[in-house]
């Protein structure tokens, strides 16, 4: 019986640590998802961007507005943070602080005249993400900025074509009443990401004299958005009014890295824009628009004051 008792004991001896162990291993890891689920709820995604942005007249003639450095972090609803930097890591810089600007938090690093000027002011490299949250904190999030042998891979300069019944029509001659198929020149270096992330994207968005979103292809990890593999979009009959003028702009982001952290995507991306004013044909519905339309955003300068480092 003593024997049996002592066996016994022996034998559960073991059992209880290692219960506990997995009882702690358990609790450890429920305590990481809600770090994560909570750590995911104020921002959406994260990115870091060199640009090159460009204006197109009426007559589809390209002219080069600028190139761009900046990162954006876009916040989910009711979402907040804290404070946010961004570090230069090789070659290594001076943080950049990010701003709030209410549904983002922003950083602006400048417009330059060249590429090489943009590329001597912030080299292609490595950057590192510091994002504290209400309720979490990103540390170090360390992202490559950097194209094929060391070069900045921007997309080539993108031609927009406005079609309407089978026929392209001058940007300021179109027919608000009819559907309006906007295609784009060939996205030159467009590719699925190896990640399984975020594809490459297209952005195409259009907004009236005061700067008013009225049509938008989406954002990712917000819901569907078009990928590089599209070629065209229509905007549909009766989404313009008549006699209005309106902004466009086609956008190529080109992933070159991606994450995903704590349930919080980043990427880095080298991007292209065109910008496109638009006008429908018609009696004037409204008046009350002022002289220049508002920048669609910091990358068309010939709408806003150039910001240089």
């Amino acid at each position: 019986m003593a024997a049996g008792e002592l066996t016994e004991s022996v034998g559960r001896a073991p059992i209880e640590p290692v219960r506990r162990a997995v009882l702690g291993c358990g609790l450890l890891l429920l305590v990481l998802a809600l770090a994560t689920c909570r750590g995911g709820s104020d921002v959406s995604f994260f990115v870091l961007v060199k640009s090159s942005n460009w204006a197109q007249d009426s007559d589809g003639q390209l002219t080069l507005l600028n190139y761009h450095f900046f990162s954006e972090i876009f916040i989910q609803p009711g979402g907040r943070i804290v404070s946010a930097v961004l570090r230069p890591q090789q070659p290594p810089g001076a943080p950049l602080q990010f701003e709030d600007r209410g549904e983002t938090w922003y950083v602006e690093g400048g417009h330059f005249d060249s590429l090489q000027e943009l590329d001597a002011a912030y080299p292609n490299g490595s950057f590192a993400f510091d994002i504290e949250m209400s309720e979490g904190r990103l540390r170090h999030v360390s992202l490559r900025l950097e194209g094929p042998d060391g070069r900045t891979d921007l997309p080539a300069p993108i031609r927009i074509s406005l079609i309407q019944q089978g026929v392209e029509v001058s940007p300021l001659q179109i027919d608000p009443s009819l559907d309006l198929q906007v295609r784009w020149s060939e996205y030159s270096n467009g590719v699925a990401d190896p990640r399984d992330i975020v594809d490459d994207m297209i952005f195409v968005v259009i907004a009236d004299c005061q700067g008013e979103r009225l049509f938008h292809t989406g954002l990712p990890f917000q819901g569907e958005y078009l990928t590089f593999r599209a070629s065209e979009v229509v905007v549909g009959a009766g989404t313009l009014a008549p006699g209005q003028p309106y902004s466009a702009f086609v956008e190529f982001p080109h992933v070159v890295d991606s994450r995903i952290l704590a349930g919080v995507p980043g990427f880095t991306s080298y991007a292209t824009a065109t910008y496109l004013d638009l006008r429908t044909t018609g009696p004037a519905s409204d008046a009350a628009c002022p002289e220049v339309a508002p920048p669609m955003d910091t990358g068309q300068t010939d709408r806003m004051p150039s910001t240089r480092p």
